[in-house]
């Protein structure tokens, strides 16, 4: 520092850095440590540090501005950023960003640099000192977007953790497909539920932090922009709606998780809230956001495109029924429209909410199976069918080598009959009939018919095992008849169904 015979200081210097490791802010043309030297003749503003290239540390550079050169002066903590014309930042119409030491010196340096600020940047200001005055945001605990995100994170450490569903990647499905997961066939099936709950669950702890992540950038503002009531209609209306989509989409060929789908609701709410209440909120605002929510739901819809596995049919309803809601619910900052515009508007949400709703539910296709039964149907015969083919190639050679010699293969294939063939189908029809399920539902068709198929090979075994003993030559076709019989009526009761979990 340095002073004239006057007393004046004429010249200050301040140490500066223009970036912090793994921060956000930097500045777009000088990096690492430097200084700021302000002197007070003309005035100037000069900046000195080492020049940002890519790949390298480039060499000493100082940069100076005058004082037609910095306007639009803020400071946070000890981040101080500015507009200006000059340099990258003028190019490319950002600001210029610089730290200080600490806070207090921030202040001091702010002081020292022009005052001057335009109109769309104290428009911009006074929108956002009458946005945090708003209810909405409060303290950490009482924001519904923080809460949503507990929520989140919650369900997945019980599910990972309780249910061994995996951390990183899916380790076990069923607990997704019993307790919450979207799917055309079990949703429509009464669980209306899994509408909502499919939103708190996910694959994987990547799948939660983006999610949550996205949420915790844009869910903020929507809900001070909104208040909690008009947010939580928003969300929850456009993450329903988006579940919706997904079933009319991928019907039971799916089993969707995850808040994207809301969360494209919440994008596309500050889409719909921008169109209605662009003329109260300044260019400076109204435009970075319109960019970035319109290329975020752009990108992500994309990427949905070209990666398989992804909702987009979720994120798409979201995303449009957001736009609906959000324009609907929309309120004004100004305190007096907003207060006498609230109800009604949120009445308007809900509406429309409850009207998507229903459209939604009557148009979603109908399955005559619940996945739940199905999932139980085949764990309880998972080993059954190996054993059946096994057995069967054992009796098959048995008939063999009967038909070959009858009189020296009999009692070897009576044995066979009594002891393996007979005892096998018996168990089968004892476990069969110990099993339930929903009357008219497929899965009770197939368990019938099955039972039916096995009664008769008791029967029919029974009735070969006696014309053996009794040396009749007509007993294996007679069983073979009877056999080929029960065979096509389990055909015609369950062949032609697929077979889906």
């Amino acid at each position: 520092m340095q002073s004239d015979a006057s007393g004046a200081t004429p010249e200050l210097s301040f140490p500066v850095r223009f970036q912090v490791f793994g921060g956000s802010d930097y500045n777009s043309e000088l990096r690492g440590k430097g200084t700021l030297t302000v002197r007070a003749a003309a005035p100037t503003y000069t900046f000195a540090g080492r020049k940002r290239l890519p790949f390298v540390s480039g060499g000493k550079v100082a940069l100076e501005f005058g004082a037609d050169d910095i306007w639009n002066v803020t400071m946070s903590g000890r981040t101080i950023r500015f507009s200006t014309t000059l340099g990258q930042a003028g190019r490319s119409k950002r600001p210029f960003v610089f730290m200080c030491r600490d806070a207090p010196t921030a202040a001091t340096v702010a002081a020292l640099l022009p005052q001057r600020k335009d109109e769309d940047f104290v428009a911009a200001q006074n929108f956002a000192a009458t946005l945090d005055s708003l209810s909405g945001g409060g303290r950490a605990w009482q924001s519904v977007t923080n809460l949503i995100i507990a929520v989140n994170a919650v369900v997945f450490v019980v599910m990972a953790a309780g249910f061994g569903t995996g951390w990183f990647e899916v380790a076990d499905i069923l607990p997704y497909v019993r307790y919450g997961a979207n799917n055309g066939a079990a949703t429509t099936d009464g669980e209306w539920w899994r509408l909502v709950t499919c939103m708190f669950m996910h694959y994987g702890i990547l799948h939660l932090a983006v999610n949550m992540w996205a949420l915790f950038q844009a869910g903020h503002l929507l809900e001070k922009l909104l208040g909690r009531a008009h947010y939580l209609v928003a969300y929850f209306g456009s993450g329903i709606v988006g579940s919706l989509v997904s079933v009319l989409w991928h019907g039971d060929r799916m089993w969707s998780v995850g808040a994207s789908g809301a969360i494209f609701g919440v994008y596309g709410a500050l889409l719909g809230y921008m169109l209605r209440e662009k003329h109260g909120m300044p260019r400076s605002v109204v435009q970075p956001l319109f960019k970035s929510t319109a290329g975020f739901a752009a990108y992500n819809l994309f990427y949905g495109l070209v990666h398989p596995g992804i909702d987009n049919a979720a994120h798409l309803g979201g995303f449009l029924s957001g736009i609906a809601i959000g324009w609907l619910v929309a309120l004004p900052v100004a305190p007096e429209p907003r207060r006498a515009l609230g109800p009604k508007r949120l009445l308007h949400g809900v509406a429309a909410c409850g009207l998507m709703f229903a459209i939604g539910v009557a148009v979603a296709p109908r399955y005559d199976y619940r996945p739940i039964e199905e999932l139980g149907w085949e764990s309880a015969l998972k080993d059954v069918g190996a054993r059946e083919n096994a057995l069967v190639q054992d009796f098959e050679r048995q008939v063999a080598a009967y038909r070959q010699d009858p009189a020296t293969a009999g009692a070897a294939f009576g044995d066979f009959l009594e002891h393996e063939f007979v005892p096998f189908y018996q168990g089968l029809v004892r476990q069969l009939g110990g099993l339930h399920y929903s009357t008219d539902h497929r899965t009770e068709r197939r368990r019938l018919g099955l039972l039916n198929f096995a009664e008769a090979r008791v029967t029919g075994a029974g009735q070969l095992l006696a014309g053996l003993r009794a040396g009749s030559p007509s007993a294996l076709a007679e069983y073979q008849q009877l056999d080929a019989q029960a065979a096509a009526a389990l055909q015609m009761a369950v062949g032609s169904e697929q077979k889906k979990p």
